[in-house]
């Protein structure tokens, strides 16, 4: 039995958790039992356990969210003579395990911020973690990584890491779960659903709004999640007059955004920056196609006029036309969602885990 201790900062069952600890817990609670043994080491949060099994899997809870760092160097140097790999997982700030442990080592990367950070947080913050980004060059070179998409490995590639030890394991789907179960909107649906950060960029849709009403009247925006960045929104919507087009929907569960996904005849994604968008293929399932940002990782997840369509950085004029073509084309948008549901059936989770598993036995 391989012992594997993956750190990363939020576990599965965080407030907090997204994208990210979906993508490690649903794989490797797969694997648990098919000769590896996960520990997960993640920071405290109120109400929480120091300890718990999770599906499986070992969760392990220590020092704060801001220090967690500090903290995991301190449970490496006690503990990794129990374990035969460490798993990091380098989201904003790396914890630098090349430096403390000589253990195998494998590297999970959803996506760098780089120069984006600064959009999106306060300056100091921001330089702390564009600065530690950029110790991955430094200190990771001798190291293997696992990208979750080719556009995630060309930016592991651009920190001079070489091609050869990068794998790809994309991100899974529950196949079974997601499916079309309500029938579209009358008047049409577009939605979004995820944090409301500004990185996210939902306040380009809402810019759009104006211009996308006049050519398809009565068209509604549906917005699900939360974040610190609602109040800007609901105030943008208001100084464009689109007030009674935008639906703040707040925190969803699960079933609320399955059928909202369903209702919509568009999943838009207007992030600046994302690994993946495991969000475009769960649209994809509930037969609904994406409207994505052409910037990394999106245009992974999407490919364009074939599951779905990408429309120009921060170009309103070209997302109204991509939008209005999809709304109003129905061959154009029957293709499309055709292919969509097809592709995104042949990422199930199960699929997935093995892709990891083959990494796993070549690495550990």
């Amino acid at each position: 039995m391989k012992k594997i201790l993956l750190i990363n900062w939020r576990d599965i069952k965080n407030p907090e958790a997204g994208g990210a600890e979906m993508y490690y817990h649903e794989i490797f609670r797969r694997l648990e039992g098919r000769g590896y043994q996960t520990t997960v080491l993640s920071h405290m949060f109120s109400g929480a356990p120091k300890e718990e099994i999770i599906d499986g899997m070992r969760t392990v809870r220590i020092g704060s969210k801001f220090l967690f760092n500090f903290s995991a160097i301190a449970y490496v140097n006690k503990h990794q003579n129990e374990y035969d790999c460490i798993i990091e997982d380098i989201n904003k700030v790396p914890f630098l395990t090349p430096l403390y442990t000589k253990k195998k080592r494998l590297h999970m990367v959803m996506h760098f911020f780089k120069g984006s950070i600064f959009s999106e947080t306060m300056f100091p913050l921001a330089l702390y973690i564009y600065c530690m980004e950029h110790c991955v060059p430094l200190f990771y070179k001798n190291d293997r990584f696992i990208a979750i998409s080719g556009s995630t490995s060309d930016e592991i590639i651009d920190f001079g890491i070489d091609r050869k030890r990068i794998s790809i394991v994309e991100p899974g789907i529950d196949t079974t779960y997601f499916k079309q179960t309500v029938p579209k909107g009358n008047p049409p649906v577009i939605s979004y659903v995820g944090r409301l950060m500004k990185y996210k960029n939902i306040q380009f849709i809402i810019s759009a709004l104006p211009k996308l009403r006049e050519m398809v009247p009565g068209v509604v925006f549906e917005v699900g999640g939360w974040g610190d960045y609602r109040s800007e929104l609901e105030q943008l919507a208001q100084r464009l007059g689109v007030g009674d087009a935008v639906k703040f929907l707040g925190r969803i569960s699960e079933e609320e955004k399955r059928d909202m996904l369903s209702r919509s005849t568009l999943f838009v994604n207007p992030s600046l920056k994302e690994g993946w968008g495991i969000n475009n293929i769960e649209a994809n399932l509930c037969r609904t196609i994406s409207l994505s940002n052409n910037v990394p990782g999106l245009k992974d997840s999407v490919i364009d006029n074939v599951t779905g369509l990408l429309y120009e950085n921060s170009n309103i004029d070209d997302f109204c036309k991509k939008a209005y073509s999809a709304l109003t084309d129905k061959n154009l948008l029957r293709r499309l969602e055709e292919k969509a549901y097809e592709r995104a059936l042949s990422l199930d989770w199960d699929s997935i885990a093995k892709r990891m598993e083959e990494v796993l036995k070549s690495s550990v």
